[in-house]
């Protein structure tokens, strides 16, 4: 196993599904366009990578540092994101659908026109976090920290918003249903 450094490579047109990469360190990585579905990445330090329109179905990131990642229009259906840093990072026109994302801190993340379907963000700190246009139908956001959060234009049908804290630091503690 050994320390598995690969900061700043440069991947194009790969394939690595069915990996497992648990604790790599690929900060500024290029991984745009590849394929990693159903691949760990647990614990992973991939802080500042490019992962535009990146395949990660079912990708493993639990735990990871995704901080300030860029993850525009990435496809993320049923990837795992809990616990993962994702502060300040972006998933504008992310495929979300199902993801789960609880416990996640996506503070100051940028959100807008991502697919959050049925989505799990249970108790994720998304404070200053932009969902602007968002789809959250379905999705939990049970007890999560939605303080300065832009939610403009978003689809909140269905959505679970109970002890959720409001853009306005107010508790809610109702489901939209539209």
């Amino acid at each position: 196993m050994g320390k598995r450094d690969f900061s700043q490579v440069s991947l194009t047109q790969a394939s690595l599904n069915d990996f497992n990469l648990a604790g790599v360190k690929l900060w500024r990585a290029n991984l745009a366009e590849i394929n990693l579905s159903r691949t760990v990445l647990s614990r992973a330090d991939l802080a500042e990578a490019n992962l535009f329109k990146t395949m990660l179905w079912r990708t493993d990131f639990q735990r990871a540092n995704l901080e300030q990642a860029k993850c525009n229009a990435a496809f993320l259906i049923r990837a795992n994101l809990s616990q993962a840093n994702l502060r300040q990072s972006m998933f504008r026109d992310a495929q979300m659908r199902l993801a789960c994302l609880a416990d996640a801190d996506l503070q100051g993340a940028d959100l807008s026109w991502a697919n959050l379907s049925y989505a799990d963000l249970s108790s994720a700190n998304l404070q200053g976090a932009n969902l602007r246009g968002a789809i959250l139908t379905g999705a939990n956001l049970t007890k999560a920290n939605l303080s300065s959060a832009n939610l403009e234009e978003a689809v909140l049908s269905g959505t679970n918003l109970s002890q959720a804290i409001s853009p306005r630091a107010k508790t809610l503690c109702l489901s939209v249903d539209k």
